[in-house]
């Protein structure tokens, strides 16, 4: 038996919300909860050298323009510094060499940090700044860069651009930083790229669409992308509103699974040797799963059903996923494992 750190970030501030740290027993499934800090909308978390990273998604943050970005010593659950992104509705953050990525969707910007000693993090060192739109009024009318991560090999942060219908690829070494020449690839008008995971042998890249509810593979060379595939996350015959949310490879590398919120479900996938995807199982969950993970060992699926104030535990049992129980968290809509804590 092991039992993990587990973190959430949710949609939520006061002295008994915000960030939460709990353990998971791998055995049994359960959830305990052991700390939180009073953050404000915590919503996106990445672990580093012991350190949670993240994302306070507001509009303003300390009387400036935008959210925040924070650190969590995870030992004591205590906060060691939180600094302006300078841009709206922070979304997601990456990490690589000492510099945390920092996605802003309402300002469709990146702002870039370093990290100091000790998990303080230094005022954004550079920001870029895209401008464009698509076909969907009522969500392209500008640029929303929504994810940002490193290619497997790491020559290059790939941004997602659910505004203009576009992923960039950014190149990047660690001894000249991140260069603004990026390579564009085109997705189809109103789809809304929004996250992308990446195949545990790095050769094919597996993009999320928001608006489209559908998942685009690519084959991925080193130097660029080709499309192999488009594939819906939805059943054939469901019309009702729904949008794709979050995408993660299974712990094994043999599976890829996507959120769906409207149809509150997980489409998983069984991904070729050839990197296209075959159509497994649809996992029903709670309300709004945005975001959802595997276990360590994958034995266990969990959901963080935003408008159910829950997450939702599935274990897996003859090839399928089944409910076991919810836990009851304030709109939760981040889960990260944090290693083996017995």
């Amino acid at each position: 038996m092991a039992v993990n750190n587990i973190f959430f970030g949710t949609y939520s501030k006061g002295a008994d919300n915000g960030l939460f740290k709990g353990s998971f027993n791998d055995d049994s499934g359960e959830i305990r909860l052991i700390g939180n800090v009073d953050l404000e909308n915590p919503s996106y978390l990445q672990l580093n050298n012991g350190i949670i990273y993240g994302v306070s998604e507001n509009s303003e943050f300390d009387g400036e323009n935008g959210g925040a970005l924070f650190s969590v010593d995870i030992t004591g659950m205590s906060l060691l510094d939180i600094k302006a992104t300078h841009g709206k509705g922070p979304c997601h953050l990456c990490i690589k060499d000492n510099y945390v990525f920092v996605s802003n969707y309402s300002e469709g910007s990146l702002s870039i940090f370093e990290i100091a000693a000790a998990g303080r993090i230094e005022p954004s060192i550079q920001s870029l700044h895209h401008f464009g739109k698509s076909v969907r009024q009522d969500r392209q009318k500008a640029s929303h860069v929504h994810f940002a991560a490193m290619t497997p090999d790491g020559k290059f942060l790939t941004l997602c651009d659910l505004g203009m219908d576009k992923v960039f690829l950014y190149p990047y070494s660690k001894e000249n930083g991140l260069s603004t020449k990026a390579k564009i690839i085109d997705c189809p008008p109103g789809s809304g790229p929004r996250h992308i995971a990446f195949s545990s042998c790095g050769k094919y890249v597996f993009v999320l669409m928001e608006l489209g509810n559908t998942i685009l593979s690519y084959e991925y060379n080193g130097t660029g992308l080709s499309l192999l595939q488009e594939i819906p996350t939805l059943p054939g015959g469901f019309t009702d509103s729904s949008t794709a949310a979050a995408i993660h490879l299974s712990p094994d590398g043999a599976y890829v699974a996507a959120s769906n919120r409207g149809h509150d479900s997980i489409a998983v996938f069984k991904i070729g040797n050839d990197g296209r995807l075959t159509f497994v199982d649809h996992v029903m969950t709670g309300k709004n799963p945005r975001d959802f993970r595997f276990s360590p060992c994958g034995k266990w699926l969990l959901t963080a059903n935003q408008n159910d104030n829950s997450v939702g535990i599935y274990r897996m049992d003859n090839g399928r996923f089944n409910k076991t129980g919810d836990f009851p968290l304030p709109k939760p809509v981040c889960i990260l494992f944090g290693g083996i804590l017995s």
